[in-house]
């Protein structure tokens, strides 16, 4: 059965993803456990006042987004029929393009990975030549992108890979073509 605070739950995560903000950002900014939010956000867990207001802060909201908002009325109590098991996975294609799907998983989730990118493919990327040649002798080129900043990596997507804004010592948007891209790392919380 869905909870009486269904509604608000739903309202805050469509204000947080309308931000293009994730939860590391949102707990960085509230200083609640991001863990905490996934599972209060999630429905799993009640939230207090104290919380609401300070995801609300996060969020930079006022006490009057929340007072002219048309929040849909919760269910009504009593048996609900189940929902029917959805026949086929998330829409991901297993034809298609893999690295580009992993990318948008990664970003959609908003979770903290890893790549490692082919250093021999990214002449004029827009990495910086020093970081190249500095990993030109092994092969790969590592690259972390933290859940927190997200935001600011700013992928964009085309037919020939994706462009990221990064920050070595100033920040460079950097081309990876998608063949580039060997290896790929999730982190969950």
């Amino acid at each position: 059965m869905p909870r009486p605070s269904e509604p608000l739950l739903a309202w805050l995560r469509t204000m947080l993803k309308d931000r293009g903000l994730n939860t590391a950002h949102v707990a960085e900014k509230s200083g609640i456990e991001r863990s905490r939010i996934k599972r209060i956000l999630g429905g799993s867990d009640p939230m207090t006042v104290d919380e609401l207001m300070q995801l609300s802060d996060a969020l930079d909201l006022d006490p009057s987004d929340l007072a002219n908002q048309r929040l849909p009325e919760a269910p009504a109590a009593g048996p609900q029929l189940a929902e029917a098991p959805a026949e086929d996975g998330p829409d991901v294609d297993p034809f298609g393009n893999q690295p580009e799907q992993l990318f948008r998983i990664a970003f959609a989730l908003g979770c903290t990975f890893f790549f490692i990118a082919d250093p021999t493919q990214l002449e004029g990327s827009g990495v910086p030549e020093a970081v190249l040649r500095k990993h030109a002798s092994q092969g790969q080129l590592p690259i972390k992108l933290e859940a927190a900043y997200h935001k600011y990596n700013e992928p964009r997507y085309d037919a020939a890979g994706i462009t990221l804004t990064l920050s070595f010592d100033a920040l460079y948007d950097c081309t990876f073509p998608w063949s580039s891209v060997l290896q790929f790392v999730l982190f969950p919380d």
